[in-house]
């Protein structure tokens, strides 16, 4: 038997954008929308193609495609002509509409095609294109993928005043072996690119796409930012051991690390042990945000006058780069401790006062408002969830002096402090701890760093809260993507916080009594414009969250649909109805609810009369709601806020679903009542009788979901 042909393997597609350095977040974001343009980019041009990756370093965007088509596929296009009792005779043959359609198209008349449409039946022709070479559709699809790349700042130059993060300065476009013909930002790619610009200077000729990284890899270019971590984590943790202790990688900053630097190489220097006298938080806030450094601890987490920062390059001249970069915190260090010894003269209380110079925004007031605001704000608070005079007392305290750090030089110079520093210096002050802890925990949720004392969260949801209602009560909007003043996140924080505390409180109700109170000369529409508004952004932000929690779409937005008010609530609801849907009870159970709701009038009201029940059916189905509870919340139409019985959502999320367990009791009296019953009897008081005992199934219900 002859052996069987080789299959040959399809070519890889690499295209590199090489420029000037990027910044970390626009290399990062350019490589993400590359990625993802570039599967629709290639489906349009009728490519067909395998995997699609992408990454960036501070010097290159880089794509590539696996599995890519020698030839793009023939394009089908079908053009509607007359109708076919015009394009015909009587006895079939074309007449001189199909002839003339047929011409117009340039196909044979024996070629077009009778189908049947919603409009009757008609001519048409199939037009077939043949498809060209890839690599010359490829010269088209990549700069127009190139010029899609978005940034929020971009520059311009050279003849063709492109836009761009950098100037373009190579560019390579390989399809397997063979160059890619094309030009972007009056550079012609080819195959030659960029090692490290200082250990790899001199171009580097690439003469298959498959061996793209390794070329770059000689280079001193690691181009999967997963292996670029790697390494610094790695160097990073060797560099602080030899030092005697342990780096603190901070994620963000690790990954900004990833997109500075294309061949890292971690190194540890020392600061003088006497700045170890600042606060912990000052120290780590200068070396990660200020000058990019992994602070270091020891084995009981106390910081050791070391750092570890990450150079692009090899070990060459390394001490004079240490020394450098020692000189240079040490100023930075040298300042905080100046900032930090000229706020300890006065404490936060007496720096209130200068808030009223501090504007948030002109229609907004100064920080001096809101922190009237958010002190009258915690009294409400404290009474809506009935919370002890003490825990009251330092709501109320910690709301006074939540803004007063940011008068301070340390906050003006260090802005990433602005809460943190706050909850140090109340500290030093004599501040109780919960206060303390409070203004340190205002601002969270920070990715995934929620508020872990109670002071704290109740703090940040009125802080929250209060942007929500002053800026929409100012008439601002929230539009398409636009947040310009944070709404959208303040509204992701409350709902955050709220679920993770499992915190039983109706937002529209305390909404209402916070602008009574902080804003009593509000107008009625205004208002209730603002409530509104407030609640919808919530709900918006918990449909999200519920949604990636995996919860299905239609089932979040029927428990949404029954109502909100109360977060924690509602996500209870969700969870039980979507772990209840996946038993077999609930389409019985849906049945029985969906053909009530589906029969009763929207605005149908009635009492059941049980002396007007004649039949066997109605009266088992009566018997069999008066042993039913609704399942709505408790008290959900009352008062602004209510503390939970729960010890957290698993709960009540299980207690409300074995109330829809209950629940299915009602379905075969809701079948037995259908099929025995005539419900829309002639007599009116009959079927108004059989209707009330309908709307008291569809009641059941409507308060756990529509």
């Amino acid at each position: 038997m002859p052996p069987k042909p080789a299959r040959h393997k399809r070519p890889r597609l690499v295209f590199e954008i090489g420029t000037e350095e990027l910044p970390a977040a626009a290399a990062w974001a350019a490589a993400r929308q590359i990625r993802e343009m570039a599967p629709e980019a290639l489906r349009a041009a009728r490519i067909p193609c395998g995997a699609v990756a992408a990454w960036s370093t501070p010097r290159r965007i880089v794509l590539a495609v696996e599995e890519m088509a020698l030839r793009q596929e023939d394009a089908v296009r079908e053009v509607r002509g007359p109708a076919a009792r015009v394009a015909y005779a009587a006895d079939g043959r074309p007449t001189q509409a199909a002839e003339g359609f047929a011409r117009a198209q340039g196909v044979p008349v024996a070629g077009l095609e009778r189908r049947s449409t919603p409009q009757g039946e008609y001519v048409f022709a199939v037009l077939r294109s043949p498809g060209g070479p890839t690599i010359k559709a490829l010269g088209e699809v990549l700069p127009a993928l190139a010029a899609g790349l978005a940034f929020p700042k971009a520059m311009r130059w050279g003849p063709e005043s492109v836009r761009f993060a950098r100037p373009v300065r190579w560019l390579v476009a390989l399809l397997g072996r063979e160059i890619v013909s094309c030009r972007f930002a009056d550079v012609e790619a080819g195959r030659r690119t960029y090692g490290h610009r200082v250990l790899s200077p001199r171009p580097i000729t690439v003469q298959n796409a498959q061996g793209f990284e390794a070329a770059l890899r000689r280079g001193y270019v690691l181009l999967d930012p997963e292996a670029r971590r790697r390494r610094i984590t790695e160097s990073a943790i060797r560099a602080a051991r030899r030092a005697g202790g342990h780096p603190i990688l901070d994620p963000d900053l690790l990954e900004e690390t990833v997109q500075l630097v294309e061949w890292p190489e971690a190194f540890s220097g020392r600061f003088a042990p006497e700045f170890l006298s600042l606060p912990r938080e000052v120290l780590i806030t200068v070396m990660q945000h200020h000058q990019k450094y992994f602070a270091v601890e020891d084995a009981g987490a106390e910081l050791l006058p070391v750092f570890v920062a990450v150079r692009n390059g090899g070990s060459r001249g390394l001490e004079t780069v240490r020394e450098g970069n020692e000189w240079v915190l040490r100023a930075r260090l040298a300042d905080a401790r100046f900032f930090f010894e000229e706020d300890r003269k006065r404490p936060l209380e007496a720096r209130i006062p200068e808030l009223a110079g501090l504007v948030v925004h002109e229609r907004l007031g100064t920080m001096a408002q809101k922190t009237e605001r958010l002190t009258r704000l915690a009294n409400l608070l404290g009474s809506a969830l009935a919370l002890d005079v003490a825990q009251t007392g330092h709501l109320e305290r910690a709301a006074r002096l939540s803004k007063a750090d940011l008068v301070t030089q340390m906050v003006r110079e260090l802005p990433e402090l602005q809460g943190v520093i706050g909850g140090v210096y109340a500290r030093l002050d004599g501040e109780p701890a919960p206060v303390a802890g409070a203004l340190r925990e205002q601002y969270l949720p920070r990715g995934a760093l929620l508020p872990r004392s109670d002071v704290g969260a109740y703090l940040a949801i009125l802080d929250k809260l209060d942007l929500l209602l002053s800026a929409l009560a100012a008439g601002f909007a929230v539009s398409g993507s636009q947040d310009p003043y944070g709404l959208r996140r303040a509204a992701g924080g409350i709902v955050a916080i709220v679920l993770d505390r499992h915190l039983r409180i109706n937002l529209r109700a305390f909404a209402g009594a916070a602008l009574a109170e902080t804003h009593p000369a509000l107008d009625p529409a205004r208002r209730s414009a603002a409530i509104d508004g407030t609640l919808d952004l919530l709900r918006q932000r918990l449909r999200t969250t519920l949604i990636e929690a995996g919860i299905s779409y239609d089932t979040v937005d029927a428990v949404l649909e029954a109502g909100a008010d109360d977060l924690a609530d509602a996500a209870d609801r969700a969870h039980a109805l979507w772990a209840f849907r996946r038993r077999p009870e609930f389409s019985r159970l849906y049945t029985a609810f969906d053909r009530a709701a589906r029969i009763v009038p929207a605005n149908f009201h009635g009492e059941v009369r049980p002396e007007g029940l004649d039949h066997e059916a109605e009266r088992a189905l009566l018997a069999a709601l008066d042993r039913m509870e609704p399942l709505g919340p408790a008290g959900s139409g009352g008062g602004a806020a209510r503390s939970s019985t729960d010890r957290g959502p698993g709960d009540a999320a299980g207690r409300y679903e074995q109330a829809l367990q209950r629940l299915t009791a009602l379905a075969d009296p809701v079948d037995r009542f259908f099929t025995d019953v005539m419900v829309m009897a002639e007599d009116e008081a009959v079927r108004r009788n059989r209707l009330a005992l309908l709307s008291r199934v569809v009641r059941l219900m409507r308060p756990f979901a529509d």
